[in-house]
């Protein structure tokens, strides 16, 4: 580190005898296989659970809000409205988010029934709150959402986004993130 030659070790072997250090030798050998094998048994597992082995939705995806009526009422995409949503976000089998115009999110446990075309809503934390919402599928890139919620009733058209234009995938890694990127 210094530009100095480094001579030989003189740490003493951690046991005296030669066959005690070659064991010891032979246990840590183990011990580290057992780590790669336990890490990669875990890396493997959240790549069937969390990543893109996982089971998907089948709804899967982000969904732009393009129309919403609440209680028979339009409500436009006005960013001072707070009770509109933005965008539905489908990332698992078991979960929707809905975004709200100033990008707060709504999250929700979802059961989904693709036979009946239901979504059954629950919140985490309270675990009395239910929802029911029927969807319909015109097209594999538009979902109509219709149900009742906190006691008012809710219609949407949604558009399928797609994810190959968001900023995180089309930009690509950059080791520097230059302005305004650097947030």
């Amino acid at each position: 580190m210094l530009d100095r030659t480094a001579g030989p070790s003189t740490q003493p072997p951690p046991f005296r005898s030669r066959r005690a250090n070659r064991v010891a030798l032979i246990v840590q050998a183990v011990f580290a296989l057992y780590l790669l094998g336990a890490n990669f048994y875990s890396a493997r597992q959240n790549w069937f659970e969390y990543g893109g082995g996982a089971p998907r939705s089948p709804l899967y995806g982000i969904w732009d809000v393009e129309e919403m009526a609440s209680d028979g009422t339009s409500r436009p995409p006005l960013l001072s409205d707070a009770e509109r949503w933005r965008r539905v976000i489908f990332p698992s089998p078991q979960a929707v988010a809905f975004q709200r115009m100033d990008d707060s999110f709504d999250r929700f446990w979802a059961a989904i029934d693709s036979a009946s075309r239901k979504i059954d809503l629950t919140k985490g934390e309270d675990k009395k709150w239910k929802a029911t919402i029927t969807y319909e599928r015109p097209a594999p890139e538009r979902l109509v959402l219709e149900g009742e919620m906190d006691g008012h009733r809710y219609r949407m058209q949604l558009r399928l986004t797609d994810h190959t234009k968001r900023l995180l995938v089309s930009r690509g890694f950059h080791w520097v993130q230059e302005y305004p990127f650097n947030r």
